[in-house]
């Protein structure tokens, strides 16, 4: 479990590194109303289990006019939990197609202000195995101890997301982002990301 956590951390931190490297090389005339590629990684939590994890999205951002655009995406879920006591263990992983639209209720020439409202469908994956005195019961699954199953569910959902971009040149910016999912299913997943905006 340890060794989990400590790759995820590694991870995210290579991240913010190499997309703080990669937009500091620009100058600072940002362009607006093009399109442009948002690739984000963050922390995740899911309430539906209180397991950790993290994500990966990539956003392609349409503008529709200078403070609306609209954006489709594919993102992808990873989350393990691991109780070595009672030899309990999830793994869930998930992958799923969203449309967020931003309204942007304050641009100046560092930093954009970005408010998101959207939905989306999400498929997951979850396998659950359990210690000798350990049952597991859900809608999907019941478990007794010493045992393993797994399942599919999805579910569509909406998607409530607040976040500032940091321009750091005529074609990139630095993204950080808060956004909360709830689906039909009662899943909920709360996110915290950064990410590289290329314009094109």
């Amino acid at each position: 479990m340890k060794y989990y956590q400590n790759m995820q951390y590694n991870h995210i931190l290579s991240v913010i590194m190499v997309l703080s490297i990669t937009a500091s090389a620009f100058s600072q005339d940002y362009e607006y109303g093009v399109n442009s590629l948002r690739i984000e990684t963050g922390y995740a939590f899911t309430g539906s289990g209180d397991l950790d994890g993290f994500c990966y999205y990539n956003e392609l951002i349409q503008p529709l006019t200078t403070w609306f655009s609209v954006a489709p995406s594919i993102g992808f879920y990873s989350f393990f939990n691991e109780d070595e006591e009672t030899e309990f263990v999830e793994d869930v992983k998930s992958a799923g197609l969203d449309l967020t639209g931003y309204f942007y209720p304050v641009r100046t020439d560092i930093f954009d202000l970005e408010a998101g409202l959207g939905f989306y469908v999400r498929r997951w994956h979850w396998v659950v195995a359990t210690g000798p005195d350990v049952e597991y019961s859900s809608s999907e699954l019941h478990l007794s101890g010493s045992s393993h199953g797994d399942f599919f569910v999805a579910a569509p959902g909406y998607t409530v997301s607040l976040g500032a971009i940091m321009k750091t040149g005529p074609r990139t910016g630095i993204s950080l982002k808060g956004v909360y999912q709830n689906d039909t299913r009662g899943i909920v997943v709360a996110t915290a990301r950064v990410g590289l905006n290329i314009s094109f």
